[in-house]
């Protein structure tokens, strides 16, 4: 599925986040290494889903009716699909508010002329327009002639090969949006149970869900309120001492 499919599938609540899955825990490293690799072309694993019209209890506000049919539960991928939402529409997935975002991945800048990406700095930035918000970039509001034109007006020589390199970042990034994920799908006739066993086995292969985690997820499946009720308490008791 495409990268820009995924992201209006979101928007249009065809594709949602299950409530027992943990929160977005990704920093900016972890998105620099996601966009990289993108811009670069390199693999960057698959997502998992579940096609279902019976789905367990949602992340953020929408409520499920059986109007809608068979949507998608997104099993595994929610990191990296959400840092990319955030990123390239420059918002918060419908299925976060910010008071969820514990790092808030937006505002990453890259060097269209050497593809590094950096957390944004004044000093080194605001005079130098090769440094671009990577959002403005996937939203196509910057364009590599305005930057070819500003670096001659700073006195700076650009050649054929400078402009076609700076050229060459701005479509590779705009490209992203039409980069396939491979999709994984858990057939409709699948359980919550089965679903969720199959979300251990995937999350327990690596290292990025601890013991808790998975038997939070496992909990949440069958109370959905656990998370928050626990959330809630483990704040009261930080208040508390």
């Amino acid at each position: 599925m495409k990268i820009s499919t995924i992201l209006d599938k979101i928007d249009e609540r065809q594709l949602f986040v299950p409530a027992f899955q943990r929160e977005y825990v990704w920093r900016r490293d972890d998105a620099k290494e996601l966009l990289d690799s993108l811009i670069k072309d390199y693999p960057t694993g698959t997502m998992l889903t579940w096609e279902t019209n019976q789905p367990p209890e949602l992340k953020g506000p929408h409520q499920y009716n059986d109007q809608q049919g068979a949507v998608r539960i997104l099993l595994d991928g929610q990191q990296r699909i959400t840092t990319l939402y955030m990123l390239i529409k420059g918002a918060i997935p419908p299925y976060y508010t910010d008071a969820d975002i514990t790092h808030d991945t937006r505002g990453l800048h890259v060097n269209l002329e050497t593809g590094e990406l950096e957390d944004y700095s004044k000093q080194k930035m605001e005079a130098d327009p090769r440094w671009q918000n990577i959002t403005d970039v996937f939203q196509r509001n910057v364009r590599s002639r305005d930057i070819r034109d500003r670096l001659l007006a700073k006195g700076e020589t650009v050649d054929h090969d400078r402009e076609d390199r700076i050229d060459e970042k701005v479509r590779a990034i705009e490209r992203i949006l039409d980069r396939d994920f491979p999709e994984q799908t858990i057939p409709i006739k699948a359980s919550i149970s089965e679903a969720i066993d199959i979300f251990h086995k995937v999350n327990a292969s690596g290292v990025a869900l601890t013991e808790a985690e998975l038997a939070l997820a496992q909990i949440s499946g069958y109370w959905p309120q656990a998370r928050d009720l626990f959330k809630a308490k483990l704040a009261t008791l930080a208040n508390q001492g």
